[in-house]
């Protein structure tokens, strides 16, 4: 790591703003001195490419402080004919080296343009210029996925990848070069992943190999050369601009998720939000072990994140691998099984097979958001499925169901944040577990087989730095098919008093499996205010009827809240055809299936072909039915 550093000549930075800001001619003797000292001992093309893309970048960069803005005295009319020829033959060496594909790749290409630019008095400048831009386009087809994401599938590579192609874009507008229109299109898809991957804090959440940084001032510059009211409100926080057009948002050709509440909350910070990995490692070594893991953001806070990365070392003073940690499945939110992670683990890129991760349903409407996906490890023959329903604007609940033909070992692993140390503490009713921590409450119904323990972990914010934080842990210890059922409930300031109790769910009489299908109970009181929350889970989705508290249904996923005086405020049902409420004829849709969704006294109905909004002040007494090519309503009086 330092020898690569000290030849990428970072440290060239550093000189350049002491001299802009002292005009001290012994910095510029310095800049002088250790360019000099480079040329005369190392070869083109040391280390690698990419080191060399960065060196030259470093160089040209540092040159427009000393020379190109004040005209420095100190510099030799010789040293600057060592200094271009040696430009000019590092160039030719990247022309003919250019790392094969990757971000590398690119910072490569943007230093051969930035010469090409910057010295067109050097005889290849032309054809260094028209070589970078061909090359660009190339690298950019094939560096974005067809949703703007970078297929590396690092969060924070992608912005690296985006600054380059930034920088591209910015040079060529300053000196009014043309470029192909087609980078700007996939120019505008990566912008766009940028502004909503961006927790509301500001920051992004470290996903595979990363640090925790904000690149709001890079997508300021990209604002300046794409001008976009979505854009500018993410900017802002929200005080210019317009809010984005769709309030979660699915990057399906990566397999990345973000679930927030309304873009309109204020403060802009307090806004929900949820990153979820459905993704495959994507290309390159800096993926981790992580499919179905999350990040959860709420209320200016990252309360259940991803660890990040730490250090790219296998050696360590303390003798711990942190680079296998790191990259573990255990070091992320998802499930392990039998102590293993989802593929073996290996510094560089895989040579095992990898685990097949697929997305089984993404739905997002008015009242909720559900997302159910899936991972296949060659690891152990357990397949993990996790579905995450997130009930608007409040909390969310997540299951994870493990199917198996013989017994296993699963442990759910949740990392809390730094501010959480010393903060969290864990307790248990007849009912349920339940952890607290600053601003969330996570808590899960009690059974016999479940253990659950506050551990010691780490996470990493940026690069070679590493905090204490807890882990929560949910374990179950030679099961087999099984499922956990987790309730993850952020809050502002009054922490709510949260019960979670698993109830039976019944299909024709029949006791359903906790796997099979799924009901909870969850009583919640806060602000004065007492509710009582069922949500229901058919995971295979099913087409039977299932029961449980009053309520008969056919559906993969419904929600249901009453007040304290027993009325329904909030009702949300995925692909559903029949419910009856208290015995009561709610929605019957024959053999066809609908979303629906009710909550602040306004309905919406919607099917594959068309979509029904009213305004009701309360839902009981209304029978639904219909198909898809008609629907109906009828009022239900006092006998019936």
């Amino acid at each position: 790591e330092w020898l690569i550093l000290l030849h990428k000549f970072y440290y060239l930075k550093d000189l350049a703003g002491a001299y802009d800001y002292t005009q001290d001619e012994r910095y510029a003797v310095k800049w002088m001195g250790l360019i000099d000292s480079w040329i005369k001992q190392v070869p083109d093309g040391f280390i690698d490419s990419q080191v060399t893309g960065r060196r030259l970048q470093q160089w040209l960069l540092s040159y427009q402080t000393f020379v190109s803005k004040w005209h420095s005295q100190t510099i030799s009319p010789a040293f600057f004919g060592r200094f271009m020829c040696s430009v000019n033959s590092q160039t030719h060496y990247l022309c003919t080296h250019l790392t094969p594909e990757g971000n590398h790749r690119t910072l490569e290409l943007y230093a051969i343009f930035l010469v090409a630019v910057t010295f067109p008095e050097l005889q290849s400048a032309h054809w260094f210029l028209a070589f970078s831009k061909q090359k660009l386009l190339e690298n950019m087809r094939q560096d974005l996925l067809p949703d703007g994401v970078h297929r590396e599938l690092s969060t924070d590579y992608h912005h690296t990848v985006l600054k380059n192609y930034l920088r591209f874009r910015g040079l060529a507008l300053l000196n009014q070069i043309d470029l192909p229109t087609a980078c700007d299109v996939l120019l505008k898809q990566a912008i766009e992943f940028s502004y909503y991957v961006h927790k509301p804090d500001g920051f992004i959440p470290a996903i595979n190999d990363g640090d925790c940084n904000s690149y709001l001032p890079l997508l300021k510059k990209a604002h300046s050369y794409y001008p976009d009211a979505h854009l500018q409100y993410v900017i802002s926080k929200g005080e210019e601009g317009v809010p984005p057009v769709q309030r979660s948002r699915g990057f399906t050709d990566s397999g990345y998720y973000v679930l927030r509440s309304d873009w309109s909350v204020k403060p802009y910070g307090d806004a929900l939000y949820l990153f979820f990995d459905c993704a495959p490692l994507g290309f390159g070594s800096h993926g981790h072990y992580d499919a179905l893991n999350f990040e959860m953001a709420a209320y200016g806070h990252s309360l259940v994140v991803d660890p990040g990365r730490y250090t790219y070392s296998e050696i360590s003073e303390d003798g711990i691998n942190w680079r296998k940690y790191f990259k573990g499945s255990s070091a992320h939110n998802t499930v392990v099984v039998d102590g293993l992670s989802q593929m073996p683990y290996r510094c560089g890129r895989p040579v095992d097979p990898e685990p097949e991760v697929r997305l089984k349903q993404f739905v997002s409407t008015t009242g909720f958001d559900f997302l159910h996906g899936q991972v296949i490890s060659q690891q152990y023959p357990v397949v993990h499925e996790r579905m995450i329903y997130f009930m608007l604007p409040e909390y969310w609940i997540v299951t994870d169901q493990l199917k198996a033909e013989g017994k296993h070992n699963y442990d759910l692993y949740f990392h809390l944040a730094s501010r959480a140390q010393d903060q969290t503490s864990l307790a248990s009713n007849d009912v349920c577990h339940i952890v607290r921590a600053p601003n969330l409450l996570i808590a899960q119904p009690k059974d016999s087989d479940t253990k659950v323990t506050v551990e010691q972990g780490y996470v990493s914010p940026e690069y070679g730095i590493k905090h204490k934080a807890p882990i929560i842990r949910f374990s179950k210890q030679q099961v087999s098919t099984t499922a956990f059922h987790t309730v993850v409930y952020p809050y502002r300031d009054v922490e709510p008093t949260l019960q979670v109790t698993e109830i039976p769910v019944y299909q024709n009489g029949r006791l359903c499996k906790s796997a099979e299908a799924s009901a909870l109970q969850i009583n919640l009181s806060f602000n004065e205010n007492t509710y009582v929350d069922y949500f229901f889970s058919n995971p295979g989705a099913t087409k039977a009827e299932y029961s449980f508290a009053d309520v008969h249904c056919v559906c993969r996923m419904l929600f249901i809240r009453r007040n304290g005086s027993g009325e329904i405020v909030n009702l949300q049902a995925e692909s559903a055809s029949f419910i009856t409420l208290n015995d009561d004829n709610f929605l019957n849709f024959g053999t066809d299936s609908l979303t629906l969704s009710y909550a602040n006294q306004y309905l919406s109905l919607t099917t594959s072909k068309r979509t029904l909004m009213t305004r009701l002040d309360k839902i009981e007494g209304f029978h639904f039915g219909g198909n898809l090519a008609e629907w109906w309503m009828e009022v239900i009086d006092g006998n019936k």
